[in-house]
């Protein structure tokens, strides 16, 4: 057999209302059936009346039961409760009023109304039975001209309006918490503005949540460096230029920083601290901050808003994290653009800057003319790549280009360096400007270090694009690495000996760079996303 689950705690508390209350109508209806039944009631007359509401009531809390547990709710839950109402003052009528046991109803009436609306739905509720009081009172006066039950009627007045204060204190605490919990749900996400002001607006939102009238964070990251910012509506003047001593304060104990603000309310001519204010201070701690949430709030504070103000703070402190990690995101992309900007001149007009100073070096004084067209040619020629690049940093938008155009690039290269290179493009694929120019200043580096350093003199370079890729094998005739240099077989080139600046490009770029060598010579293979 089967042993039958017993519900957990979890479930209990997320029983629909209606179900509870239902439960509670359900067994306060069946004791006073049975009670009824049993002992009858006062006065004799109506007792089989009041025999028969309770019948009633009862086969009505069972049908309610029984609807909630299927799932619908056959009628509104006011009606529900003017329903209640109406038998608890039928059956006070046929009993002994207020003073009869039937006048414990409305303290499952009242319960029933907290659980279900705020605090104007309580507050309502309990004025139904306070004004039967009333009217009871009221009657016997004109009926016998005295207060037959005055002491009782001024208790019970008193416990109605103390029962009735509570509850609706209970259901406005509930609501406000409530609307906490939803404030904090809908944290705001500040896009498109500076640093400061993003967590400004986040210390504005906790500050509202905390029904704070004034609030300041203090942070430091891992530099060590303390920052802070105030908010405040009025009163609290002296925020605006906070002290170190104010600001460090918080780090420390309650009664530290109290102190420190009361020094400087007087220096501001503020009176001391009121003692019906409260500060609350709570960590922000996170992985890369480490600071405090100091709020002023205009009344006692309590436990729940000590609570509320370690989620806020958690918030706060995020949104102050979230904007390192985006300074710092913002620094390395701005690193990363100077340093592609620095291969590309290094690749392009260095090189061939280099390679104009070679020529002329090897050239005799009487074809001084001929160079010199040559350097103006060359020079000529730099200016329009450097025009290039420009109007490529400027652009947003991305042009197409064949890979047929790298057949002058490379016969520029190899016409500035003295070499013959041949291109083997084994298919016309397009790609983007961007990318053009990063294959073309790879091959115009990988070219000048084949002369340079390996003094190539013939190069073959074969260039393969499909749909996901780009391969570029780069094969010359030149000394090779000098780790090779007697090998006759070519060796894997290991990355700490691999040309820096091609590797660094080639990463960049998202590909991968292979390097092998002999004594004839060096093999670069290159692969790149297409």
């Amino acid at each position: 057999m089967r042993k039958s689950k017993k519900p957990s705690i979890s479930e209990i508390y997320d029983a629909p209302v209606e179900v509870v209350i239902a439960y509670g109508r359900l067994v306060l209806s069946l004791v006073s059936l049975i009670a009824v039944a049993a002992g009858g009631s006062e006065p004799s007359e109506f007792a089989r009346p009041v025999l028969y509401v309770m019948q009633l009531y009862s086969a009505y809390s069972i049908a309610m039961l029984f609807a909630l547990a299927r799932g619908r709710q056959p009628i509104e839950s006011t009606t529900v409760h003017l329903i209640d109402l109406s038998v608890t003052s039928a059956l006070l009528l046929m009993t002994q009023g207020l003073f009869g046991p039937f006048a414990f109803f409305f303290n499952f009436i009242l319960l029933a109304a907290s659980l279900r609306w705020n605090w104007r739905g309580v507050a309502l509720t309990a004025a139904f039975p306070f004004c039967l009081v009333l009217g009871s009172m009221a009657t016997d006066w004109f009926r016998i001209g005295k207060f037959e039950y005055l002491t009782d009627s001024v208790i019970r007045e008193g416990y109605l309006i103390v029962v009735g204060s509570l509850l609706a204190y209970a259901s406005a605490h509930r609501e406000r918490e409530r609307q906490r919990l939803v404030q904090i749900a809908q944290w705001p996400t500040f896009s498109e503005v500076s640093p400061k002001e993003l967590i400004f607006g986040s210390l504005r939102r906790a500050a509202q949540i905390l029904d704070a009238d004034a609030a300041f964070v203090v942070w430091h990251d891992e530099t060590k460096a303390l920052k802070s910012l105030v908010w405040q509506t009025s009163g609290y003047e002296f925020l605006r230029e906070c002290s170190q001593e104010l600001l460090l304060a918080s780090f420390g104990e309650q009664a530290e920083l109290e102190k420190e603000v009361q020094s400087a309310q007087r220096a501001a001519n503020k009176p001391d601290f009121d003692a019906d204010r409260s500060i609350i201070v709570t960590s922000l701690n996170s992985a890369t901050v480490a600071g405090r949430l100091v709020a002023f709030i205009p009344r006692r504070a309590g436990n729940e808003d000590k609570v509320v103000a370690a989620i806020v703070a958690t918030q706060v402190g995020v949104e102050i994290e979230r904007q390192i990690h985006l300074e710092r995101a913002k620094e390395r992309a701005a690193f990363e653009e100077r340093e592609h900007l620095v291969r590309d001149l290094h690749d392009g007009l260095l090189q061939n800057l280099a390679a104009l100073r070679l020529n002329l070096e090897s050239v005799s004084a009487k074809n001084g003319g001929r160079v010199v067209k040559q350097v103006i040619d060359l020079l000529r020629g730099e200016q329009e790549k450097l025009r290039k690049i420009v109007d490529t940093l400027r652009s947003k938008e991305v042009d197409d280009i064949s890979l047929e155009a790298l057949r002058s690039v490379i016969a520029e290269v190899a016409s500035n360096w003295g070499c013959a290179v041949k291109l083997d493009l084994t298919a016309a694929g397009r790609v983007s400007r961007q990318k053009f120019n990063e294959l073309s200043l790879l091959i115009a580096e990988a070219v000048a270090n084949a002369v340079r350093h390996g003094s190539a003199t013939e190069l073959k370079i074969v260039v393969s694009p499909n749909d996901r890729e780009i391969h570029i094998q780069i094969n010359d005739n030149g000394l090779g690495f000098p780790i090779a240099s007697t090998s006759s077989e070519n060796v894997e080139i290991p990355s700490a000996l691999k040309p820096r600046s091609l590797e660094d490009r080639t990463l960049a770029s998202g590909g991968t760079l292979r390097v092998r060598s002999s004594k004839r010579g060096a093999s670069l293979d290159f692969e790149f996303p297409s």
